[in-house]
């Protein structure tokens, strides 16, 4: 199991990075669906926080239908159809992040989509990535 990253010196709440880290954690398909999630006391030990703060994430997820709960067995990630949008938001933040520091390097726009249009010809093992909305 993956263990989700928390920023202690973060303004943003606990519960909500512990949200955000599951999200990206099955956008990314580090977690399967119907996979079980670490226990709340596990996880919180592991992460030195109160389990209070993980049981809240995990009510909130659950809310969201990121996650189902089983009475006496734990919490499962959902295998939910639109666990595409999660990977494309997930995506679509990357893609924010290096639009950030494209612009702070002084990489102009053209630039920036010629080198995007690169990547999008070829992956790590340089096979054609396949269009698929």
């Amino acid at each position: 199991m993956v263990y989700p990253e928390i920023n202690y010196q973060s303004g943003v709440p606990l519960y909500q990075q512990l949200k955000r880290s599951f999200h990206r954690l099955a956008a990314l398909g580090l977690i399967k669906p119907h996979e079980q999630l670490p226990p709340v006391r596990q996880l919180a030990a592991e992460l030195g926080i109160n389990p209070n703060t993980v049981q809240k994430a995990y009510r909130e997820m659950e809310q969201e239908r990121l996650i189902y709960a089983i009475p006496g067995k734990g919490n499962f990630l959902s295998d939910r159809d639109d666990n595409k949008e999660l990977e494309k938001e997930e995506i679509r933040r990357n893609f924010l992040t290096a639009a950030h520091i494209a612009w702070l390097a002084g990489i102009s726009s053209e630039s920036l989509h010629l080198l995007l249009d690169g990547c999008i010809e070829e992956n790590h093992d340089g096979a054609r990535i396949k269009r698929r909305d």
